[in-house]
């Protein structure tokens, strides 16, 4: 009898622990509705060529992302409270900052992949076009820890950007690892969309901060360090 209630209770667990997934990315879906309305009546293949409007569409995603990762964090350490007030937490704390690092990297976007085209069609220049190309990628690659550190300390902008930076190039194996979180997830999206849409950013959120405890121990260690 106890064994049943044992194995029950840990049924309960895991169903809570996939509500808890489902809610907080929906949440996310819903704090990007412009985005999906871009997708919608404009469609991703016209990225390229809308692709100042699509950045600006993209400018939520910033705090929302910070959100996710807030919340999968506390997950992660048993922490949680209830979906609406973790991701709410995550969301408005140091929103400005986050709106306006969203806002810095999507002006970042936008520079480096005109650059890309100009070099690549109007003034043939591969060198040119290569250095802005790994400028555009590293821009993209540094998206997680920029967003994961907005959502677990108070710098200010430029420290954010510095860090994420260093955290991009001086963690070259945590960067991989980031990059083939987001690559499983989109593989999943493309076997079963229907079902995996409705967990991706949860996912993704997760496997970030998993992947990143070490250092992100290493960082609590030295800010506690600095402060004493």
């Amino acid at each position: 009898m106890f064994g049943e209630l044992f194995h029950i209770e840990k049924i309960l667990e895991v169903c809570e622990r996939i509500l808890y997934f489902l809610k907080v990315n929906i949440l996310f879906l819903l704090s990007n509705i412009p985005v999906l309305l871009f997708f919608l009546f404009v469609g991703i293949t016209s990225v390229r060529e809308y692709l100042p409007f699509f950045l600006l569409c993209l400018l939520p995603v910033g705090p929302a992302f910070s959100a996710v990762l807030f919340a999968m964090n506390r997950m992660l350490h048993g922490t949680e409270t209830s979906v609406w007030k973790d991701y709410r937490t995550g969301y408005t704390d140091e929103f400005g900052k986050k709106i306006f690092l969203a806002a810095i990297q999507m002006v970042l976007l936008w520079i480096f992949w005109t650059n890309v085209e100009f070099f690549s069609f109007q003034m043939p220049f591969l060198p040119l076009m290569i250095f802005f190309f790994l400028l555009f990628a590293g821009t993209v690659l540094m998206t997680p820890n920029l967003y994961l550190l907005a959502s677990r300390y108070q710098m200010a902008v430029k420290d954010y950007l510095r860090g994420a930076v260093l955290l991009t190039i001086t963690k070259p194996i945590l960067t991989f690892g980031n990059l083939v979180a987001a690559v499983f997830v989109l593989m999943l999206l493309e076997i079963k969309a229907g079902t995996v849409v409705l967990f991706m950013a949860s996912i993704y959120g997760f496997l970030v901060v998993f992947m990143n405890q070490k250092v992100l121990r290493l960082l609590d260690e030295q800010a506690a360090g600095a402060e004493n």
